[in-house]
C-alpha cells in the first residue's frame, strides 16, 4: 500500500496575512492606500491591521445624504454594498477629516483583469443595479469603475461607499467609464476572444471604445445596445470633444427629463444579451476525459489532498493551475476559502458558474498566468497590488502544475521553487516526471533541452527553499505528491 500523507496540526500556526502595498510616506498623518488618493471625498487607510475609510469635509454632504436617504440601508440589505460602522468620534481628527468608517473587511482582493467573462458580467450587472437603486433614492454614481467591485466568494459586492453623489437631471458622468470598464471588454470577450480581458491590465482606465468598435465584428452593429453604447459612442468621441461626448450618447428624450434611468436600462439589456465565448480549449473538461489517471490514482490523490487539508486546517489555500476547481472544492467542502487560479479563462468561468449555482461561498476562481502573474500597476506602481502583495496563504496547492511551468513555460526548476517559496508557508506539489504521457505532449520535438528535469533535481531545487515533510507515490502513475514546509 502506498504511504499516506499525514500532517500534525501545528500548535501555534501563524496564518499568513495579505499585506497591502500602496502606502504613502510615513510622514503623512494618515497615509492613503492604493488608488483612494484620487478621491477628494475620502480615502482608505490601514490602522492596526484594519482597513478604514476617512470621509473628508468635501465628501460629508454626499455621505450624509447616502445615510439619510435610505440608500445605504437599501444597498446593504440587498447585499450590494459592504456594510460599515462609524467609528466613535476621536479626540482629534486630522484637518479636513469629519468621519472614520470601519467597513466590512474584504479578505481576498482581485481585479477585473483577473476575472472570467461571467465574473466581469456579474460585476457590471451589480454596478447597474447599484446605480438604479441610487437613482430611486435621489442619488447617482459619480464613477462606475470595475475597481469599485470585489468578490466575496462567487458573489460581487460594491465597496466604494463614497462613490455616490446627489442626482441632477443631466447625463450620467460615469457613463463612459462604465462602457470602457465593462461593456467594451465583455463585448470583445464574447465576440472576438476571451483573452481580451487582459487588455484591462494594460489599460487601467478601461478599454478605449474606438479600439473596441474597430475590433468587433460588423454583425454587432445590428445589436441596438452595442450600436448605441459602443459604435456610436466611439464615433461621438471622435467627432466631439470628450467633455461633450457623454451628452451626445445619452441625450435623453428632449423634454428635460433625467436621461440616466433610460441609459441604465439600455445598458442592462445590452449586458444581458452578451453570452460567454462559445469556444472550447484543451483544458476545459480536462478531468472529465483525462486518460493518464486510473480511478485508483484519482481516488488516492483526492484522499491525500483532503487529508492534508483536514490535518492543517488552513485559513485559506491558493490552488495554482486549479482548472475548474476540482481539488479546490475539497478545501471549500471543509469550510476553507480557496483562491483557484488558472490560465484558461473558460475553465475559470466554468468554476465560477458552478460555484455560484451551488452557493459555494468559499470559492473564488481567478484567471492568472503564473508565468506572468499580475504585477503592481498604476501611478507609482501602487494603485493595484501585485500577486505577491495579496496572496500569502498558509497552504499552496500545485497539482499537475510543475511540468507546465518547466516545459511549456521553460522556467528552470530553481526559479519555480523560489517563486513558490515566496508564496506560502506550506506547499503540496505534484511531481510529474518527463516520462509521464502529459509531460511528453508538452516536450514536442525538443526533449534534449529538458535533461535537468529529473526527480533528483526537483528535490534538490525545492529543498533549498523548503523542508520535505512527507511524500507519496500516486498509484498506477509515475507521479508523486510532496508536502513541503517553507524554511525559516
Amino acid at each position: 500500500m502506498a504511504p499516506c500523507l499525514r500532517v500534525k496540526q501545528p500548535k501555534n500556526m501563524e496564518m499568513a496575512q495579505a499585506k497591502t502595498a500602496g502606502r504613502l510616506p510615513e510622514s503623512s498623518t494618515w497615509p492613503s492606500l492604493g488608488a483612494s488618493f484620487r478621491d477628494p471625498a475620502g480615502f482608505v487607510f490601514e490602522e492596526e491591521g484594519i482597513y478604514k475609510r476617512a470621509v473628508t469635509l468635501r465628501g460629508q454632504p454626499d455621505y450624509d445624504l447616502l445615510r439619510s436617504s435610505g440608500l445605504y440601508d437599501a444597498l446593504v440589505e440587498r447585499g450590494l454594498l459592504v456594510a460599515h460602522a462609524e467609528e466613535p468620534r476621536r479626540a482629534q481628527l486630522p484637518e479636513g477629516i469629519c468621519k472614520v468608517l470601519v467597513p466590512e473587511q474584504i479578505r481576498h482582493i482581485s481585479y477585473c483583469y483577473e476575472w472570467s467573462f461571467s465574473e466581469l458580467k456579474d460585476a457590471a450587472r451589480l454596478t447597474l443595479e447599484v446605480q438604479s437603486l441610487a437613482l430611486q433614492h435621489g442619488m447617482t454614481l459619480k464613477d462606475a469603475s470595475a475597481y469599485n467591485v470585489q468578490f466575496r466568494g462567487p458573489a460581487p459586492i460594491f465597496i466604494d461607499t463614497l462613490s455616490f453623489e446627489r442626482n441632477q437631471a443631466r447625463p450620467w458622468a460615469a457613463y463612459g467609464q462604465f462602457c470602457g470598464h465593462f461593456l467594451a471588454p465583455l463585448a470583445l470577450m464574447s465576440y472576438v476572444w476571451p483573452e481580451w480581458r487582459g487588455l484591462l491590465r494594460s489599460s487601467l482606465e478601461g478599454v478605449p471604445l474606438a479600439l473596441a468598435s474597430r475590433w468587433l465584428p460588423a454583425r454587432t452593429r445590428f445589436r441596438p445596445g452595442l450600436l448605441l453604447h459602443l459604435h456610436w459612442h466611439a464615433r461621438s468621441i471622435r467627432k466631439y470633444s470628450q467633455a461633450r461626448c457623454g451628452d451626445v450618447a445619452q441625450s435623453g428624450d428632449g423634454r428635460g427629463r433625467d436621461p440616466k434611468p433610460i441609459i441604465v436600462d439600455s445598458l442592462g439589456r445590452a449586458i444581458a444579451k452578451l453570452a460567454p465565448p462559445g469556444l472550447r480549449t484543451e483544458w476545459l473538461g480536462y478531468y472529465d476525459h483525462a486518460q493518464h489517471y486510473s480511478r485508483r490514482a484519482v481516488s488516492f490523490k483526492r484522499q491525500q489532498v483532503a487529508r492534508v487539508l483536514a490535518d492543517l486546517q488552513p485559513e485559506f489555500v491558493c490552488d495554482l493551475g486549479g482548472n475548474a476547481g476540482e481539488y479546490s472544492r475539497l478545501a471549500t467542502a471543509q469550510g476553507i476559502d480557496a483562491l483557484c487560479y488558472d490560465l484558461d479563462p473558460l475553465c475559470v468561468d466554468r468554476n465560477y458558474l458552478r460555484s455560484r449555482a451551488g452557493g459555494d461561498a468559499h470559492m473564488l476562481p481567478l484567471v492568472m498566468d503564473l508565468a506572468n502573474p499580475s504585477p503592481r500597476l498604476g501611478f507609482d506602481l501602487e494603485e493595484r497590488l501585485g500577486f505577491f502583495d495579496r496572496a500569502q496563504p498558509p497552504l499552496v496547492l500545485a497539482l499537475a502544475l510543475l511540468h507546465h511551468l518547466r516545459i511549456a513555460a521553460n522556467v528552470p526548476l530553481d526559479r519555480i521553487a523560489r517563486f513558490l517559496g515566496r508564496l506560502g508557508e506550506r506547499l503540496l506539489i505534484e511531481f510529474v516526471p518527463l516520462a509521464d504521457p502529459m509531460a511528453q505532449t508538452l516536450v514536442g520535438n525538443r526533449p534534449d533541452i529538458y535533461g535537468d528535469y529529473t526527480a533528483a533535481n526537483f528535490r534538490l531545487a525545492f529543498e533549498r527553499y523548503f523542508e520535505l515533510e512527507h511524500w507519496a507515490p500516486i498509484p498506477d502513475t509515475l507521479r508523486s505528491l510532496h508536502l513541503y514546509r517553507r524554511r525559516r
